[in-house]
């Protein structure tokens, strides 16, 4: 099942896993601000990405190369899981954050590129939905107040 929100979230899973891939490689001062909008972009295309069924129940297990990343003083913030209660705020990783996002795409794409559609949708939906969704807006939220509100 190929549409144009299908290809759209694709291309966007492709930029940004391209981002994390060459983000040590990338010395430029809008590295962090190209992040943002990279995962901005994700997260919106999610949104519209159709829920389907896998043709199997089994999705095959491959293994993925994770990138080494750094982002050095801007990786550690404070986070508070739900908004609705009342909880003391953690320690969150905007690594893990952007780690844990590329891995779930990045096995959608590797189903998708493998012509198995119905899979790859079902991998990014569903992993969106229970997972790497709150890890983009945690990260997304954490990338804003390194742009705008820098406190170091």
């Amino acid at each position: 099942m190929k549409n144009a929100e299908v290809e759209l979230f694709y291309l966007s899973a492709l930029q940004y896993c391209s981002i994390i891939e060459n983000f040590n490689f990338n010395n430029e001062n809008n590295k962090l601000k190209n992040l943002l909008i990279s995962l901005l972009s994700l997260y919106s295309k999610a949104l519209y990405l159709p829920k389907v069924e896998p043709k199997n129940d089994e999705v095959p297990d491959f293994e993925i190369s994770i990138p080494q990343i750094s982002f050095g003083k801007y990786n550690q913030y404070w986070e508070v899981f739900n908004p609705y209660y009342l909880e003391k705020p953690v320690v969150a990783s905007l690594l893990d954050d952007t780690l844990d996002i590329y891995i779930d795409v990045k096995r959608g794409i590797i189903l998708y590129e493998n012509k198995e559609y119905l899979e790859s949708i079902w991998e990014w939906k569903c992993n969106f939905e229970i997972h790497w969704g709150s890890h983009a807006v945690d990260a997304i939220r954490a990338l804003h107040s390194v742009i705008f509100d820098d406190p170091y």
